[in-house]
């Protein structure tokens, strides 16, 4: 075990940002980092927690930490050009506009002990966080880096506290930036938007499962929880481990993004939670009827109301090394910012604004209150305090308690308020076929609503935004939130927040078969229930529940009806394991087959038997058999036989090292859900998205068990030893204890690092 003490340096001045913090702060922290280059902080405070959380995220990912602190500081064209189509440009425009609103400057300086105010032990995180990174810049110098990506580049500069506190502000997911910053007067140029559908832009190709097992479904009878994000594996949403403790106040393990990388999927010692991406549309749009004399004014009642125009300018570095400025002038609403797209674009007579209920910096507070809860209920209750999760959360407790809960702010609209205000076609269109409230800005009564517990204006409140409590179990694999308990399904929500008594994708299917199987223990693992080993094998188990229901029926019509040319296939599937594994051949096949239209069911679903229809795949349909051979070709176009592995096609590389990764592609029933990039470049081959922190955890009656693993390893830096290691235990179905006891840590430690200053 190596350590290394590091005294303060003196000559730092950090900026810790806004917010009446008059003295400079002390901090100090342990880092003790174990196998996998886990880091495990200990400090008296927040302030150190943050700043050695800070300085170890730093260590293994400061290319990734100051390419994103350049994206929220609008900078991205001055450093990195314009980008494909002006995507830099676009970019720097819509968070220098976030900028210019002063959002951030307004609620760090807000009333003490207001909900929307930061308390002092997030700004002491923050900054913390903040001086960490820094820290490890003066100590490190830019120059010497040992990441080749940013590696003595000028943007690679100090993080302030304000940096930190954008990126609460400004979550990394979901940002329509082309809308917002391509929203001109019909004189401009239209907009050149490809999306086909406004949720491909506002929302990222994200996923997750997560089970919360109650007394009723484990064998100790205490809670047991699998938290398992599909992210992705390239670019800023990646996770990070880490693991806090203050003692004798707080001890929290889990894995949280890299910009603001505290645990936001983990427990402590009495609870366990996870995120899903819900259903819920967290956002939404005002149709503005626009003043035929200006089309900056839009009408609200009687009047016209002139839009709110911000110029905004943007450096840019040209091919020729120079640095030129482009100014466009952007227009708010009281609504929102105006944004356009092919399907909504900017005419004489209408135009859009986007509203989207805003968190302001919430999320800090918001997690500190989570890391703090005791068991279900006191989740439930800090959940609905911060609304500020912007994703299902389902949890598990020492006591044999689960909970779901979709808690974030979601739009106060009803069914009946977006159909009565929807002025247009185009509005009912889009709540009728993606459940997107557009309403008519003209008419004052066509706004969100508000209850009585709502902590924002123009939100539903905690009361009634869906949530249960289960002795049992509850489950949530990205469907809505009607079917979380099949024992007790969620019925009577707005739209919004999701589609109720409608057929589940087979991933849920699927999440729900695994349950009941493990509690009729009838799945192989032994007697009835969950315990952490029964849970990490049926995690890896890698079923492929659209090859269950269909895989024979499809092998007997390739055999009838598929003609001498699909012969191969059709063996193919016949000795397909009906697994994901690296080893199993047929998967690819059957999953390219799925996703070429071919799952075609010849029964009805039935609300009553959700989770069992339908089942029967309708072999009459041509579809089916034409799907088949479009999936054959695919492979045959990729130099793949009808047979080929799933390692074949679904690969990693670390360094000269290809790494074969399991599970497989999602809508295709597969709960270890893998979206490889096909057809794979031999030289690169890449994940896109799928496993990314898979956590596992079971409160016995000495404490919670725990272990976890990030797929795609800790660091992003090629040179570090922490940049595929886990990677290949993933590839080995190997799991990582998380080792929550401090002194287990201790043990286990591979290098110990004490920073002061």
């Amino acid at each position: 075990m190596k350590s290394r003490a590091i005294a303060a340096c003196a000559a730092l001045m950090l900026a810790a940002g806004c917010g009446g913090q008059d003295a400079a702060p002390s901090y100090s922290a342990e880092i003790i980092r174990t196998a996998y280059g886990v880091p495990h902080v200990i400090a008296p405070d927040h302030a150190g927690l943050g700043y050695g959380l800070g300085y170890a995220a730093a260590e293994d990912n400061i290319c990734m930490i100051a390419e994103q602190t350049v994206t929220l500081r609008g900078e991205r064209a001055r450093w990195f050009g314009p980008g494909a189509n002006d995507a830099n440009i676009a970019s720097d425009l819509y968070h220098r506009r976030i900028l210019a609103l002063g959002e951030m400057e307004a609620r760090l300086n807000g009333p003490e002990g207001d909900i929307d105010t930061p308390s002092a032990a997030a700004r002491g995180f923050v900054a913390g966080f903040a001086a960490g990174v820094s820290r490890y810049l003066a100590d490190t110098g830019v120059e010497n880096i040992n990441d080749a990506r940013c590696a003595g580049a000028e943007w690679v500069r100090p993080l302030s506290a304000g940096d930190v506190w954008l990126g609460a502000l400004t979550p990394p997911y979901g940002n329509p930036i082309a809308d917002v910053a391509g929203a001109q007067p019909p004189a401009a140029p239209a907009p050149q938007n490809d999306a086909s559908l406004i949720l491909d832009r506002v929302r990222a190709p994200m996923g997750s499962n997560a089970y919360g097992l109650g007394r009723e479904a484990t064998r100790g009878g205490r809670g047991v929880l699998l938290g398992n994000p599909h992210y992705p594996w390239h670019g800023p949403l990646r996770f990070y481990r880490s693991h806090l403790v203050i003692p004798g106040e707080l001890n929290v393990a889990g894995a949280g993004l890299v910009g603001t990388p505290f645990p936001g999927i983990g427990h402590n010692d009495r609870i366990a939670w996870s995120h899903t991406v819900s259903t819920a549309r967290r956002f939404g749009y005002f149709e503005l009827t626009l003043d035929p004399d200006d089309p900056t004014r839009y009408r609200a009642g009687e009047e016209y109301r002139a839009m709110t125009a911000r110029e905004i300018t943007v450096p840019v570095l040209g091919e020729d090394g120079e640095v030129t400025e482009v100014t466009r002038t952007l227009y708010d609403t009281e609504f929102g910012p105006v944004a356009v797209s092919r399907q909504m674009p900017w005419t004489e007579e209408r135009a859009f604004a986007m509203a989207i209920p805003g968190e302001g910096l919430r999320v800090i507070d918001q997690y500190l209150a989570i890391w703090g809860a005791q068991d279900v209920r006191d989740l439930h209750a800090a959940l609905s305090r911060y609304q500020s999760t912007g994703f299902n959360t389902i949890s598990a407790d020492a006591d044999g308690g689960a909970y779901h809960g979709d808690m974030g702010m979601v739009p106060n609209v009803t069914d009946e308020l977006a159909r009565a205000c929807a002025a247009s076609p185009l509005a009912m269109h889009y709540w009728t076929n993606f459940r997107v409230p557009v309403l008519d800005a003209a008419n004052p009564d066509c706004r969100w609503g508000t209850d009585a517990d709502s902590t924002r204006e123009g939100v539903f409140g905690p009361s009634n935004a869906p949530h249960i409590f289960r002795d049992d179990w509850v489950a949530q694999s990205n469907d809505s939130h009607w079917l979380s308990s099949t024992h007790q399904p969620m019925e009577g929500y707005s739209p919004v927040y999701g589609d109720e008594r409608t057929p589940r994708s087979l991933r849920t299917r699927l999440a729900i078969d695994q349950i009941e199987r493990r509690l009729a223990g009838t799945d192989g693992l032994g007697a009835p229930g969950f315990d952490l080993e029964t849970l990490q094998t049926v995690m890896f188990s890698n079923r492929h529940h659209g090859g269950e229901l269909g895989r024979d029926a499809l092998a007997g019509l390739c055999r009838e009806q598929g003609g001498e040319d699909l012969q191969p296939a059709c063996a193919a599937l016949e000795n397909w394991d009906l697994r994901v594994d690296a080893d199993s051949r047929g998967a690819v096949l059957f999953s390219l087959f799925i996703h070429a239209g071919g799952m075609q069911f010849a029964d009805a679903f039935d609300a009553d038997n959700p989770a069992r229809t339908p089942a029967v795949l309708d072999v009459t349909n041509p579809a089916v058999l034409e799907a088949l051979r479009t999936a054959v070709g695919q492979l045959a176009e990729a130099g793949l036989a009808p047979d080929a592995r799933v390692g074949d096609v679904q690969a990693e590389m670390r360094g000269n090292e290809r790494i074969e990764i399991h599970g497989g592609p999602g809508g295709t029933g597969v709960f270890n859900m893998i979206n490889p990039v096909f057809p794979q470049n031999p030289d690169n081959p890449r994940i896109q998205h799928g496993s990314s922190w898979i956590m596992t955890v079971e409160f016995t009656d000495d404490g919670p068990r725990s272990g976890g693993i990030l797929s795609y390893s800790q660091s992003t830096n090629p040179a570090s030893p922490h940049f595929g290691d886990q990677t290949r235990l993933y590839a080995e179905k190997g799991w990582d204890d998380l080792l929550f006891d401090p002194e287990a840590a201790r043990a286990a430690a591979v290098s110990v690092t004490r920073i002061e200053e």
